[in-house]
């Protein structure tokens, strides 16, 4: 761009000597164009109106583009126009350059902020079912402000609601997880399985599948701004045992194609 301008401050500089060595020609014409007519018969009073006007105006036969590129006035515009268009120029540059740096700050906050990831365990026992548990993944502490989960019984993957529903609130708010560390969020068991679906749980011999999923919401606790939230969702199929067969349900987490509804991290 300073190269364009440069060339055409040329230009505009060559043209505007040009225009000045045609105006001094004409300037210097005049005087021996006015003595010819001053001898020459006088035809009329109009015609002496004609030679006073262009003894004033000895230029006046010139093109008329000729008057932007005059000095001073001409050069003074067109130091105006390339001044604003310098200004315009280096304002936008100047956009480009903040919004860079904006870009580079926000990839320095993301790479040192927490990122809160879910891990799930069978534990032992007679009921069964898995532990939900939250990991800081990132470099600064975390602190969990909102836990919530569900689940629905489909008949694939693809019949997954749009809008994901989180019925059930996980006792766990400002629990402060330092980086690489993590807390426990819940327990996901038969009971818990039932009181959400209710009517709806699915016979021995139903071939859907059980979708389990949550979010976690949770703040940087090294940034000064208290309302910026980050989230994260999860999504898995659930397994119970079959017939009457005692022993852990198994959550079978899978990297399944859904949508930002069910797996999202922000």
């Amino acid at each position: 761009m300073l190269k364009c301008l440069a060339i055409l401050g040329a230009v505009i500089l060559g043209i505007t000597i040009y225009v000045t060595i045609q105006n001094q020609h004409a300037t210097e014409q005049a005087p021996h164009q006015t003595a010819q007519q001053a001898n020459a018969p006088v035809a009329s009073g109009a015609g002496n109106e004609q030679s006073q006007d262009y003894t004033k105006k000895p230029s006046r036969n010139l093109p008329g583009w000729y008057s932007f590129f005059t000095w001073p006035d001409g050069m003074t515009a067109w130091a105006i126009l390339l001044t604003l268009w310098a200004v315009v120029w280096q304002t936008n540059e100047t956009k480009k350059a903040a919004h860079a740096a904006l870009l580079n700050a926000q990839a320095v906050i993301n790479a040192e902020r927490p990122w809160i990831l879910i891990s799930v365990k069978s534990p032992s026992g007679p009921m069964g079912g898995f532990t939900v548990h939250a990991r800081n993944r990132g470099r600064t502490p975390a602190m969990i402000t909102e836990a919530r989960m569900g689940c629905v019984a489909v008949k694939n993957v693809s019949k997954l609601p749009l809008k994901a529903d989180f019925p059930v609130e996980n006792r766990i708010r400002d629990k402060i997880i330092i980086p690489g560390g993590a807390a426990h969020i819940s327990l996901f068991d038969h009971s818990l399985f039932t009181a959400i679906l209710k009517d709806k749980v699915p016979q021995f011999t139903w071939d859907g599948q059980i979708f389990v999923f949550g979010k976690v919401l949770y703040r940087d606790l090294a940034n000064p701004d208290r309302t910026v939230i980050h989230e994260t969702r999860w999504i898995g199929v659930y397994q119970p045992p079959a017939g009457d067969e005692a022993g852990n349900l198994i959550l079978r987490v899978e990297g399944i194609g859904v949508s930002d509804e069910y797996d999202r991290y922000s």
